[in-house]
């Protein structure tokens, strides 16, 4: 069972792409490929999209979810091969191709899903 079943848990959030009624959060990209449905940032290069799923005021002491990724072309964010990625250490810029779940102001980080080329790609 997801985070267990003893606790108040809350959801913020839920976002299902294999329904095919649901739709992106404003702000993303609907990518459709081989019935495969999922939202990413909505352009090319370097960017990211991000939206704020607010408590409300409720206190929390944990975060439970699930993300699932899918890669879209290349995962360059942390290739060092480019050097402009030396900069792309920063929690408040686009740092990880992938998912990255932060809370409050300013953020703390909470938990990362990072896609890229595999061990073997350049040898």
């Amino acid at each position: 069972e997801l985070c267990g079943i003893e606790g108040g848990w809350t959801r913020l959030a839920y976002l299902d792409m294999s329904d095919s009624t649901m739709s992106c959060p404003s702000g993303f990209r609907l990518y459709e490929t081989g019935g495969v449905r999922a939202c990413g940032r909505p352009v090319g290069g370097p960017s990211c999209a991000s939206i704020t799923f607010p408590s409300n005021g409720i206190s929390y002491s944990e975060v439970c979810g699930r993300v699932v990724g899918y890669q879209y072309r290349s995962s360059d964010a942390v290739d060092t091969r480019f050097i402009s990625n030396i900069l792309h250490n920063d929690i408040n810029s686009y740092y990880v191709d992938g998912v990255s779940i932060t809370r409050g102001y300013p953020r703390q980080h909470i938990w990362t899903l990072m896609a890229g080329i595999s061990d073997s790609y350049y040898t």
